[in-house]
């Protein structure tokens, strides 16, 4: 009988398969560690076997069967959503969910991927996040956004090439560094002064895309006069030793 279990596979074939894979680690049918193992592995295969093989035990409609079943302190299989008290993969009690919640803007132009790593990297450096917080699941992103899982998931890999995340098996992503520079209280006053000036610039008659550009020209226009202050202090001193 014919079999084509020892065909050579295209890209395609592969791409597909990761796809499949990241659905089923969105259901909370593979931990990040099994996740990241099996699509290395299906982007190494050499045949349909192989390929096969990294489904087999997985289910379309459940969890498989064994440890997996626990996961979310013994309720659903796929755990309870973010922001939500529940339970870790060992059974004691999870911490509330994520302090952020992502949102997006399909008329921005900015890839997707990236408008979650711009949300993650703007609440590290507004102090919403700190170090040891979790980012949201990657099933309940997709979830409320209706995006597939490799979108998360890339997002989450950009975040941890730049160091500000690290991932830990059946647990999440967490933050590993800040890029906070300034604390909570400052903060708090700028964003004071902030409002009082949108709400003069609302009075004056510009709508948001008014003062996002004149903001924009602005905050140019202020390192333009850095930078030249920078510039012209650097010659100024050059001067002096020569003189000297």
């Amino acid at each position: 009988m014919y079999s084509d279990q020892h065909l050579r596979v295209s890209d395609a074939e592969r791409e597909a398969v990761s796809g499949r894979l990241a659905e089923h680690f969105a259901a909370g049918r593979l931990d990040q560690a099994e996740f990241d193992d099996r699509v290395r592995r299906a982007m190494s295969a050499k045949t349909r076997g192989d390929l096969r093989g990294l489904l087999a035990d997985l289910s379309e409609t459940g969890a498989r069967a064994g440890p997996e079943l626990a996961r979310g302190g013994g309720g659903t299989p796929g755990g309870t959503p973010s922001g939500t008290p529940g339970s870790t993969p060992g059974g004691g009690p999870r911490g509330p969910g994520s302090p952020i919640e992502f949102r997006l803007d399909a008329a921005s132009g900015v890839p997707t991927y990236l408008q979650l790593v711009h949300q993650v990297e703007h609440a590290l450096r507004l102090g919403y996040l700190t170090l040891g917080d979790q980012l949201p699941k990657v099933r309940d992103v997709v979830a409320s956004l209706a995006i597939n899982p490799n979108t998360v998931l890339k997002a989450y890999k950009e975040l941890e090439t730049k160091g500000l995340t690290a991932g830990r098996p059946g647990q999440g992503t967490f933050i590993q560094a800040t890029l906070s520079q300034v604390g909570l209280p400052e903060l708090a006053g700028l964003r004071k002064a902030l409002l009082g000036w949108l709400t003069a610039a609302e009075g004056a008659g510009l709508d948001e895309d008014g003062m996002v550009a004149l903001f924009t020209s602005a905050l140019r226009d202020f390192h333009e006069r850095r930078s030249g202050s920078r510039t012209r202090g650097g010659a100024a001193s050059g001067e002096t030793e020569g003189v000297a």
